[in-house]
């Protein structure tokens, strides 16, 4: 019950600390929305084909970002997690043998197991928003593709290197999300503009 505590406690001060994170975010926008006057960012016209091209690369990168994890971080955190996985089969075997029902050790293995997974799970993501953060700042860009050449030509040096920078986070945390997840929102785009269409036509 006290480990049980404790993770309440800590699940509360996460969640202070992305609601602290994203204000803290928020206010740096609306202090550089109105310190630097950026012009609008135009987007030029392109298409489903366009997007699906685009994807589709993010995609192949957040493969190599993952099997790069799998191998950087399995020998290191599978030890430990299997020797977990047996203590919590020997505990479930000794309350078995004492005809007991869910012994306190079993719930305190069970316990330890499912947070070391999700530290790994932690690690895992930090570790791939680096990665992913990196392959962007060496000129793997998502938003960068959407906006117009010469339009982006026209920004002030200030705002160019604040839309650099937001670019290679946006396009890390995507990439750290995973290839599934890009799937997903490709497969949403491409349904959405799939409807948009039909619409259109029936408009028409």
């Amino acid at each position: 019950m006290h480990q049980i505590a404790q993770n309440m406690l800590i699940a509360r001060r996460t969640e202070r600390s992305v609601k602290i994170v994203a204000i803290v975010i928020a206010t740096i926008g609306i202090v550089v929305a109105l310190w630097m006057k950026p012009n609008v960012v135009s987007f030029w016209e392109f298409t489903k084909e366009d997007i699906v091209r685009l994807f589709t690369q993010l995609i192949v990168i957040a493969l190599f970002i993952e099997r790069s994890l799998e191998v950087l971080l399995t020998p290191w955190r599978d030890v430990e997690a299997e020797k977990m996985r047996e203590q919590v089969k020997d505990a479930q075997q000794g309350a078995q043998a004492a005809q007991a029902g869910p012994a306190e050790a079993v719930l305190e293995a069970k316990e330890q197991l499912v947070e070391y997974k999700g530290q790994t799970r932690q690690l895992a993501f930090l570790v791939g928003l680096a990665l992913g953060m990196l392959t962007s700042a060496v000129g793997v860009r998502g938003l960068r593709f959407l906006v117009e050449p010469q339009a982006f030509s026209k920004l002030s040096g200030g705002q160019t290197a604040v839309f650099n920078a937001l670019d290679v986070l946006l396009t890390g945390a995507l990439l750290a999300g995973g290839a599934d997840g890009l799937h997903k929102l490709v497969s949403v785009f491409t349904n959405y503009m799939d409807k948009t269409n039909e619409k259109m036509k029936g408009t028409a």
